[in-house]
């Protein structure tokens, strides 16, 4: 899929974007829907929509001869494109098999085994009564059956599961092509497993020396008799120096600055180059390298601050645990020393005191339709409540935009902004107070029901629109976007070219997609982004309320930090203000009704072809 605000090519279950992290449409019907916008027909045709896929030119070329996001923008139907996948894995799967071949060829001798610490992380959840516990001192390297590190050719590597407590030996080219196939599979159902229910749990990552080994079962089993070695004398200061700035363990974790130096204990603030491999947020394993942020949350992955722990190596483990404050994301051992990763509490709520909105909204008639009715309507509906100093809001901030040519097309819009209104307040905003009213204490919303109400709410909307157009014999409709606040969750809505924003960092991310002809035209690479202000085709769209009664309604997630802001705003509004324009307002605007004000002038000064609407929500800690 094709992200439709940087354009860059991201697998087909991603969530969010691996290098901007715009949110992508969730699944509709319990089916994931191609992320990379799908060439539609107008809304009263009953064609079903087509995948739109970036491959080459022709389907027979090898997937692996050229660079498919260079390639131009093909329809397919679900089957050819799932064939298409088929023969790149196939193409995949027989080059693995050939280099392990050659492998095996090469004398051991003459092998270039790589030093340990460029080998990936090899995880495994210890198990009670498992052989790891009470192995021998020469026990091979558990890895779990999601991840199989890299070795010396042939070399046996138990492989375990999260059913089997018994390891099963195999050689490393049998556990590579297991895992290969595995990957395959995933990838062609485009399922998105879940993290783990054990994520939390610290695990050892085991080298596959013997000398390592041996260390590991003095720190494992307590019950193992020392070893009679140099290696077993006290350790003095000397053997436990504290690690210079700059260095990195297990190829991954970069040390940036040493906290703190005592006797047994050093700690060390890190970043994690391998960021991708779990999602310090949500715990999702499903990212690949080199994406900036989590597919499937957003979070970013690169650049976080994470407190490294290093323990001396001891003769006798001290049976005190080690208690810290954030949560543990790895452990390892590297050189008889013990590592911890640990998530500061400070990296895990940006927002300490909860968070602060401020919210504005303004609508003009625009400086062509000034003598005609203004056919936008706005809603700005928020609950700030603050309890033990911690604020938590919720709220709806909504823009609607009556269909020009239609009959009523303002009636339309405030019908829309009225029902939802009503809908949000009797079940997201008045159900907490009506419970605590009756002594009871008012439980959290899961993300489900929030949704649910949220997309209860248009599609109230949109069957009132329905039932009055065939009862009047009226055609009026109106586009709508927004976005439902539940504490530092965004949840867009979006059904129409109304469009919302998200600034970040002095970067205006488009959190929505365009519902209309050029939109998909952009999406399927067919034109470029600039060209859906100049396009003769530009006013058509194929999504909008009252058109019909089960229109399709995007519904994204996005987690927000302290310092960003939210626009919505109607298409009269970003046809006649480009993106650069809309950041240097929002960058510079002291307060939201001030970006209102300063948005919609620069729309009416730059030609004010149609009526300008904006809900502007900043937002703080």
């Amino acid at each position: 899929m094709i992200c439709p605000s940087c354009h860059t090519q991201n697998r087909d279950n991603a969530r969010f974007c691996k290098s901007c992290g715009l949110s992508f449409p969730a699944q509709q019907g319990g089916t994931e829907q191609p992320q990379a916008a799908p060439v539609q027909v107008p809304a009263s045709s009953d064609q079903a929509e087509a995948s739109v896929v970036t491959v080459p030119a022709s389907t027979e070329t090898n997937a692996t001869e050229e660079d498919i996001s260079l390639a131009p923008t093909l329809i397919l139907t679900p089957e050819e494109m799932m064939a298409y996948h088929a023969r790149r894995w196939q193409h995949e799967m027989e080059q693995e098999q050939v280099q392990g071949q050659q492998a095996d060829t090469v004398p051991a001798q003459q092998q270039n085994t790589p030093d340990i610490a460029d080998l990936p992380t090899m995880r495994m959840t210890p198990v009670a009564g498992s052989s790891i516990a009470n192995g021998p001192a020469n026990a091979e390297a558990p890895v779990s059956d999601s991840s199989v590190a890299s070795g010396p050719a042939n070399a046996e590597t138990p492989v375990a599961t999260s059913n089997d407590t018994e390891s099963v030996p195999v050689t490393s080219n049998q556990a590579a092509a297991v895992t290969n196939h595995a990957a395959a599979q995933a990838t062609a159902s485009n399922a998105a497993s879940s993290p783990s229910e054990n994520a939390e749990t610290p695990v050892i990552v085991s080298s596959t020396t013997s000398s390592s080994s041996e260390k590991e079962e003095s720190e494992v089993n307590p019950t193992a008799q020392p070893s009679t070695d140099q290696n077993s004398q006290p350790k003095t200061a000397d053997d436990f120096p504290t690690l210079a700035v700059g260095t990195t363990l297990l190829g991954r974790y970069e040390i940036t600055q040493v906290l703190s130096a005592e006797e047994q204990e050093h700690v060390y603030q890190a970043i994690d180059h391998q960021g991708y491999q779990r999602c310090w947020n949500c715990g999702s394993e499903q990212n690949a390298e080199g994406d900036e942020f989590c597919i499937d949350c957003g979070a970013e992955l690169l650049n976080v601050a994470y407190i490294m722990h290093e323990y001396a190596p001891s003769e006798h483990k001290s049976e005190e645990s080690h208690v810290l404050a954030g949560s543990i994301l790895d452990t390892f051992i590297d050189q008889g020393k013990t590592y911890i990763i640990e998530l500061p509490q400070v990296a895990q709520s940006a927002f300490p005191n909860g968070v602060y909105l401020l919210a504005a909204s303004e609508s003009d008639a625009g400086t062509v339709r000034r003598s005609e009715p203004n056919e936008d309507s706005t809603l700005v509906l928020q609950l700030q409540r603050v309890h033990e100093s911690v604020s938590i809001p919720s709220g709806v901030f909504i823009v609607a935009d009556g269909l020009g040519g239609h009959d009523n097309g303002q009636v339309a819009s405030r019908l829309a902004i009225g029902i939802i209104a009503e809908h949000i307040v009797s079940k997201l905003l008045a159900r907490p107070l009506t419970v605590e009213k009756a002594g009871e204490t008012a439980e959290a919303m899961d993300e489900d029901d929030i949704i649910e109400i949220l997309k209860g709410a248009v599609e109230e909307a949109n069957t009132v629109l329905c039932q009055k157009n065939q009862h009047d014999k009226t055609d009026m409709g109106s586009t709508l976007t927004g976005f439902m606040m539940v504490g530092d969750h965004a949840y867009i809505v979006n059904v129409g070219d109304s469009r919302t924003y998200m600034l970040r960092d002095g970067k205006l991310y488009q959190l929505t997609n365009d519902h209309s002809l050029v939109g998909q035209l952009v999406a399927g690479g067919l034109i470029e982004p600039d060209d859906v202000y100049t396009h003769p085709q530009r006013s058509q769209i194929f999504r909008s309320l009252g058109d019909k009664l089960n229109v399709q309604i995007d519904i994204f997630k996005q987690q927000v930090h302290p310092g960003d802001i939210l626009l919505s705003c109607s298409d009269g509004l970003w046809e006649m203000v480009r993106n650069p324009q809309i950041t240097d307002i929002l960058t510079n605007a002291t307060d939201p009704q001030m970006a209102c004000r300063q948005l919609i002038e620069a729309a009416n000064t730059n030609g004010g072809e149609d009526n300008v609407s904006a809900v502007v929500v900043f937002v703080r800690a």
